[in-house]
């Protein structure tokens, strides 16, 4: 089984002795968790996503596991058959958990002037800012993760006529620093699916294909097994048993 992990923004796939995935190589030890670089647009993290899934698998069907912006990342070379990956009988499965397939309201207010006056806007603003800030990621580069970017990206990027496509979300709060952000896009959601999040992505916005089972009870980081609560930084999640039910489910 030619099995794909693909990682998500600002995080790369193995840190200070961390994965990017907590756990999950030992599991599937074969699989394959390609680096890409961590803040790059999503058509550089594409290309080598997709060169890197071609040299470890030349041949074969390949199903890929998605977290976060991986699954645009994929969605874009399957979009623009980069190295081969759109033709019959390579890649036939792609599982997303909490891609913001429909862009993000985080984003939206980020790349836009800072809020005015009291109340939860700005203070998300200045929050986010600052955390983005030490990580040198500049506002601007959250161009595409705007609702009105994956608009058009969505548009640009059609589904490939055989490839399973399924989804997954989250929807519970774990490491509490997640929770203003939690709670701004509850207040700002008009439907339950845009009120519901992970404290990053929404489950409007994360739903693509088929969406087939509840949302996680758990957030962003603890759909990946982590928790920034405790020294250990292990979720109370069991992402491994969601993520088993994930590959089983699109590897049938």
């Amino acid at each position: 089984m030619n099995l794909v992990f693909a990682s998500g923004v600002l995080v790369p796939q193995h840190i200070a002795g961390h994965d990017y995935f907590r756990g999950v190589r030992n599991v599937y030890p074969e699989a394959l968790f390609p680096d890409v670089p961590s803040t790059a647009s999503i058509d550089v993290r594409a290309k080598v996503l997709a060169e890197t899934v071609r040299t470890r698998f030349p041949t074969g069907p390949i199903h890929v596991v998605a977290h976060s912006m991986g699954g645009l990342d994929t969605r874009y070379a399957l979009g623009k058959n980069l190295s081969g990956l759109a033709d019959s009988g390579r890649v036939v499965s792609l599982s997303t958990i909490s891609t913001p397939h429909r862009g993000s309201p985080i984003a939206d207010l980020l790349v836009s002037d800072k809020p005015d006056g009291p109340g939860l806007r700005p203070f998300v603003y200045d929050l986010l800012k600052h955390a983005l800030e030490h990580v040198n990621i500049t506002i601007s580069a959250l161009g595409e993760l705007t609702t009105g970017y994956l608009r058009t990206f969505n548009e640009n990027n059609p589904d490939v006529g055989h490839v399973r496509y399924r989804s997954y979300a989250g929807a519970g709060v774990d490491s509490l620093f997640l929770k203003p952000f939690h709670l701004y896009l509850q207040t700002l959601g008009e439907t339950p699916d845009e009120r519901a999040s992970d404290g990053v992505v929404s489950v409007a916005s994360a739903r693509w294909g088929d969406f087939v089972e509840p949302a996680f009870d758990t957030d962003h980081f603890g759909e990946i097994g982590y928790s920034f609560n405790s020294t250990t930084l292990v979720s109370r999640f069991d992402h491994l048993t969601a993520i088993r039910r994930i590959v089983e489910r699109a590897t049938v």
